[in-house]
């Protein structure tokens, strides 16, 4: 019989296109199919990548969508003009099969509230294992790697926590576009600190039952994301910028 591990929720296994997706995209922002380069095939590319003609069907008219590649009828798909900090800027608004501002427009409208629940019905075996994954987290020298996989284990258990099984359905959603978003902006500069900063605060208020700070951290928790963001777009745009000066 398995040994039932109370407090975990399971998260949900990505879709094969949007794992084709970003490898074409690294492979666009690389340089590997050239600035204005023809594009191959549909049929050429499932065949390299060793998947279906639906799964790159797929993941190419997400490239589309975000503007990497354009398709014109009768001649081909070519990727768009764009430099390498385009390409990045581009890169860090999606999440997946949404955008970072959907992600974001949902996670202030669940994590908040989440946390708030959480505060009133955690349990001690809740803050035991919320306090072991934070504990994990501030090991020196962890990679960022490391760091989302905590990171989306602390969220789960915030969401397990409000005892709320519809409440824990809908996060499961979030879950899979948190996880690759987290993947693209954990590298900035002060990322990783301030996140787990905002993690220490919520759980402090979990710990404490107060429902309205852990509201109330929640949401600045999503905040200093959204700033880190900026900044970093910012920065990217200060540089195609200055290039195009040259």
């Amino acid at each position: 019989m398995a040994t039932e591990n109370k407090g975990v929720v399971p998260v949900k296994q990505l879709k094969l296109s949007d794992a084709v997706a970003a490898q074409l995209e690294s492979l666009i922002r690389s340089g590997h199919f050239g600035a204005e380069g023809k594009f191959p095939s549909e049929r050429d590319l499932a065949e390299q990548f060793g998947v279906g003609r639906s799964s790159m069907r797929e993941a190419i008219s997400k490239l589309e969508t975000l503007g990497i590649i354009v398709r014109s009828h009768g001649v081909g798909t070519f990727v768009s003009d764009q430099s390498e900090q385009s390409a990045k800027s581009m890169s860090l608004l999606s999440a997946g099969e949404v955008t970072a501002l959907e992600l974001f427009n949902v996670r202030y409208a669940v994590e908040p509230a989440g946390a708030a629940m959480a505060a009133i019905r955690r349990t001690t075996k809740d803050i035991q294992d919320m306090k072991a994954v934070l504990k994990e987290a501030s090991k020196p020298g962890i990679t960022t790697e490391e760091f989302v996989k905590l990171d989306s284990q602390f969220h789960s258990l915030i969401a397990a926590a409000t005892r709320n099984r519809l409440f824990i359905q809908i996060y499961q959603q979030v879950t899979p576009h948190h996880a690759i978003y987290s993947e693209k902006v954990i590298s900035f500069e002060n990322r990783m600190a301030h996140a787990h900063e905002g993690h220490l605060r919520i759980l402090k208020a979990i710990i404490a039952q107060d429902e309205a700070v852990a509201k109330k951290e929640a949401y600045a928790h999503l905040q200093f994301a959204e700033k880190d963001l900026v900044k970093e777009i910012n920065k990217l745009d200060a540089k195609k910028s200055k290039a195009k000066k040259k």
